[in-house]
């Protein structure tokens, strides 16, 4: 929330490191770690580390949808239509043949967050299109999703899907229905720098004082690598 990518990614690095495959064998939720890393360059917008990180082993079905989303978000951003469409037509092909039931039975809801990845792959894909209407509706779609979550800490999906649609409606020039979704996200996420890059966009484009909120994002982000154009990369 403090814009720390390279600690981050760090972390998440040593974090996937820490669990083998013999570990996954005998513990298969702990199969997620593995896909932190990817996750964490993907959050921080680093495209073309996301586009030449190897594909998991095939076996590993759920980090092999992981992959296939992180690619599908990268190859939109990078405005490659033609192989974002490729990638998320092999992104659905595994969400719907996925055998997940031993993950979901074990607490770690895997199908479940292959949809919300399918909802947002979707919507970025709009969103690249310039389709703002359908993005948003793809991130709705995606938030309520997330909302079935059961509560963890962390929590299982690895950012706020508020963020997406509250770019998208800014993009849509609806700047009062994104600071909703910003406010009601710091509800659930207090001092979070890119929700409040967010809703300082959302009130500059009402013509609302920004001064506060300013103020608030100065500080949380004070010792953040990275800088914000947007509430997502």
């Amino acid at each position: 929330m403090e814009g720390r990518s390279q600690a981050a990614i760090e972390v998440a690095w040593k974090v996937a490191a820490s669990v083998s495959l013999e570990m996954i064998e005998h513990y298969p939720v702990v199969e997620f770690f593995k896909t932190i890393p990817l996750l964490a360059l993907t959050r921080f917008g680093q495209w073309g580390a996301v586009l030449i990180q190897p594909p998991p082993s095939e076996h590993l079905e759920f980090s092999h949808g992981i992959w296939r989303y992180a690619r599908v978000i990268a190859q939109s951003k990078l405005g490659d239509l033609a192989a974002a469409r490729s990638e998320y037509f092999s992104l659905t092909k595994i969400r719907e043949a996925a055998s997940l039931a031993v993950l979901d039975q074990k607490g770690y809801p895997a199908t479940l967050l292959l949809k919300i990845a399918d909802r947002l792959v979707l919507g970025e894909i709009f969103m690249a299109q310039e389709d703002y209407a359908n993005a948003i509706t793809a991130f709705k779609e995606a938030v309520d999703l997330q909302d079935q979550l059961p509560y963890t800490e962390p929590p299982f999906w690895y950012y706020p899907t508020q963020l997406a649609l509250g770019k998208a409606l800014l993009k849509a020039d609806d700047f009062a229905q994104a600071g909703m979704i910003y406010l009601d996200n710091l509800k659930h996420y207090p001092k979070n720098g890119w929700t409040l890059y967010g809703l300082k966009q959302s009130l500059h484009a009402q013509g609302k004082d920004i001064s506060k909120i300013q103020k608030e994002f100065d500080h949380t982000w004070q010792y953040a690598d990275i800088e914000l154009i947007a509430s997502i990369f």
